[in-house]
């Protein structure tokens, strides 16, 4: 069986609003479930983006994006 942890999320009312907003247009049952893979797919988003380093044309920029990440 599964552990699945309660979690209380603090939210701004702006983003509360919006939540509901978007349940009542939605066939989710529960703004729960909605949040939940709403911030699933941000944050795999986010993930994804943070995981692919910037792409850079400039050839200097290049050579000093790898000089900063080899010294940390």
């Amino acid at each position: 069986m599964a552990i699945n942890p309660n979690v209380h999320l603090r939210l701004r009312r702006s983003t509360h609003d919006k939540l509901r907003a978007v349940l009542e247009l939605s066939a989710h049952r529960s703004m729960s479930s909605l949040a939940d893979e709403i911030l699933e797919e941000g944050l795999n988003q986010r993930l994804d983006r943070v995981a692919e380093p910037p792409v850079t044309e400039d050839p200097a920029a290049r050579v000093l994006s790898d000089l900063v990440k080899r010294n940390g």
